[in-house]
């Protein structure tokens, strides 16, 4: 069964929760096998939600002792249910499920053989040779079908099935792009998913508004063909005190055909690196000794980690940091950003995609250790917590009041908050270490000029 939940939800920007209940091992498989483990779920409810709205998807599964949260999108709501799509790729749904899955096929094994004994000391044996799998037609009929199937009872299927089938050749494919604004120079990003319709951008989405008309200028990961589109902003993935994703509808115009023919081409080069990769939850050895083990392994790579809805992606080459990037923050103190995550997952493929070789940036051994000299500096630093999303009101008519003049961090400080800034947006738009930033930040707000809102 499934219920809307009136508490606010656990996944960062999202206001609104479902929630879906498996209390027997055998519906869970087969709600698995035929859906969630393709990225979707259809969700029995009476809230009304609006297309492409974000939502926590509260998953219990009782015979397992387990309770999952995962960021979802609404494709279509109707009187009585929600079709969404995870925002999740396949990969880590399979590892975040892994564990209900083991101990649903563990309770299937069991009750089958359970029933096989009973049913071979029934009277007719011949009957024994007929028990199957209660699962089983269901599972056979799910084998031709692609895309997904809907998750409502048998004879309450979602009326928006095709739904689901339009949006099945949305795949986790990574490609380095440039996106473009009317204005500004133009910002590195890295496809999270891409179809021949839209893409899901890693960016920092603060610079790009909803509505914004953009041209994203796609890299081939094997060629390093280029391929210049038009779309627009449509829709921005928040986290705490930042956005640090983007979804972007293609608009290819007269380019459509050339437009299916690259995403068709670099879906299928991305499924093949993907066979090749390896994969995992972050927490098992973090990403410093993932990055420390994969250097020492591969002549080159690129490690990609997320957490939460945050993406960051490290790049080498023959012992150099090529790249390592954050949103908006690259380099060594992207990589600081990336070792202080302690939950999440982690994929590495033994190659530097085209776009990302932007030239050297130092040797890898002298990058994970400066990296971690600036983590530990920022763990031990004292002073009142800065929460990430908070913003401050700045009163410049107190300038003339104070004893120093500004420092040139302090005056980038109160520049930014000026303009609406995040704690986080501050500590990303600064090139200074994080700590030297938060500590212009406490200064100003001890001085009065900044207050917190």
């Amino acid at each position: 069964m499934a219920d809307p939940l009136d508490d606010p939800a656990a996944v960062p920007g999202v206001a609104r929760s479902l929630h879906l209940v498996f209390e027997e091992a055998a519906a869970f498989l087969r709600e698995y096998e035929r859906n969630l483990v393709k990225g979707g779920a259809f969700v029995p409810t009476d809230q009304v939600f609006e297309p492409r709205e974000l939502v926590e998807v509260r998953v219990e599964a009782p015979f397992a002792s387990a309770k999952l949260s995962l960021g979802a999108e609404v494709v279509h709501s109707a009187p009585g249910g929600a079709a969404v799509q995870f925002l999740d790729p396949a990969p880590e749904l399979r590892a975040r499920f892994g564990g209900v899955v083991e101990r649903a096929e563990a309770l299937r094994a069991e009750a089958n053989a359970a029933a096989a004994t009973a049913e071979l000391s029934a009277a007719d044996p011949g009957e024994a040779l007929a028990a199957s799998d209660p699962l089983a037609d269901a599972e056979l009929g799910d084998l031709a079908p692609e895309g997904f199937e809907p998750t409502a009872q048998e004879g309450d299927r979602d009326p928006n099935d095709r739904t689901f089938r339009d949006r099945a050749d949305r795949a986790p494919t990574r490609v380095s792009v440039r996106v473009k604004g009317p204005t500004g120079k133009p910002l590195r990003a890295r496809t999270r998913d891409l179809s021949k319709t839209g893409a899901l951008l890693s960016v920092d989405g603060e610079e790009l508004p909803v509505g914004r008309t953009v041209e994203l200028e796609l890299t081939h990961p094997r060629t390093g063909e280029l391929l210049t589109v038009p779309g627009k902003v449509v829709r921005h993935l928040r986290g705490d005190g930042v956005v640090p994703a983007v979804a972007v509808a293609i608009e290819p115009g007269s380019r459509r055909d050339a437009l299916e023919r690259f995403v068709e081409d670099v879906q299928r080069a991305d499924e093949e690196a993907r066979r090749t990769g390896i994969r995992g939850p972050l927490e098992e050895l973090g990403a410093v000794s993932l990055l420390q083990m994969f250097a020492a392994l591969a002549r080159q790579g690129t490690l990609t980690v997320t957490s939460g809805v945050e993406e960051g992606v490290v790049s080498f080459a023959d012992g150099q940091l090529v790249s390592a990037q954050v949103g908006s923050v690259g380099g060594v103190k992207a990589l600081a950003r990336i070792f202080g995550w302690r939950e999440g997952f982690f994929e590495f493929r033994a190659n530097v995609d085209a776009g990302a070789r932007d030239g050297q940036t130092g040797p890898m051994e002298g990058a994970i250790l400066e990296a971690l000299r600036l983590l530990d500096e920022a763990n031990r630093q004292a002073g009142p917590a800065l929460s990430p999303g908070a913003r401050f009101a700045v009163h410049r008519e107190r300038l003339g009041a104070i004893d120093r003049p500004l420092e040139t961090t302090e005056e980038s400080v109160l520049e930014l908050a000026a303009a609406g800034f995040t704690v986080r947006r501050i500590l990303d738009v600064i090139p200074e270490t994080d700590v030297a930033i938060r500590g212009a930040i406490t200064s100003l707000v001890e001085r009065g000029l900044l207050t917190p809102r």
